[in-house]
């Protein structure tokens, strides 16, 4: 029995050193690879670092570049306006310069119209004598004006005074016919005591005018004017004034009681 556990205990023994050798072995590959990873991946950081500080420069290279090419596309903007600006100002000296060969064109065309005594290098001096000349004239002008209103004064004071005179002319003929009025009764009406003449407004005769009726070399009374038209008036019959009693009637002939004085 004790053999038996021996013999047991010198495999287990070997098997267990077999294992362990076995394991040793694979141990000691483990770590040449793990060693070896290790140094991979210290290889593989250093190049990482080195991409890292490479990518930084070149990203420092390109907002650099960028840089330089805003200023490039600012510079080339302004060049651009620069050149937009000359074409603009080469566009107006242009137009200009042609404004002034068709000035000069029209200028020698009018020259050739001037007269043969007038001459380019003495026309300052014909436009100023022009202009003394056209100075005098003004003057004599407003000279004359002056003159027309001062005869146009006189006229306008002979016409008015010969309007005046005309005025009264007509004023004392129309005086002269009222005074030589001879007019007549045409109608009597005793109830309301008035009667109808037959002289209207051309006679002068006007409202309240105070006039005489006669017969033959009789007066018979007298009567006022209260209404005037165009061919007749009517008179109101003045009761005191009528004559002995006396009664206006139709023929009666009627002229003014007061004459107008011229």
């Amino acid at each position: 029995m004790t053999k038996v556990l021996f013999i047991l205990s010198a495999v287990v023994i070997l098997v267990a050193s077999f294992f362990a050798y076995q394991n040793g072995r694979e141990f000691a590959t483990v770590r040449t690879n793990i060693i070896g990873i290790n140094a991979s991946i210290a290889t593989e950081k250093q190049t990482e670092k080195k991409v890292v500080g490479e990518v930084g420069r070149l990203v420092a290279d390109i907002t650099r570049v960028q840089g330089e090419l805003d200023v490039e596309s600012e510079k080339l903007k302004a060049q651009k306006n620069r050149f937009a600006q000359a074409d603009s100002e080469t566009t107006r000296t242009q137009e200009e310069l042609d404004a002034k060969v068709k000035k000069q064109q029209e200028l020698t065309v009018k020259l050739d119209k001037l007269p043969k005594d007038v001459k380019p290098e003495t026309i300052a001096e014909d436009i100023n004598r022009m202009k003394k000349e056209k100075l005098e004239y003004e003057a004599q002008a407003e000279q004359k004006k002056k003159e027309v209103v001062a005869e146009n004064d006189k006229i306008a004071g002979v016409q008015k005074r010969l309007d005046d005179v005309v005025h009264k002319i007509e004023e004392r003929r129309k005086n002269f016919e009222r005074n030589s009025l001879t007019s007549r009764v045409v109608a009597v009406n005793y109830d309301w005591g008035f009667v109808v003449i037959d002289a209207g407004k051309a006679t002068g005769l006007t409202e309240d005018t105070k006039l005489i009726v006669t017969r033959g070399a009789q007066t018979v009374g007298k009567v006022s004017v209260m209404s005037v038209d165009g061919r007749n008036s009517l008179a109101a019959i003045v009761p005191n004034a009528v004559v002995n009693g006396q009664f206006i009637m139709p023929g009666d002939r009627v002229i003014l009681e007061n004459l107008v004085q011229n």
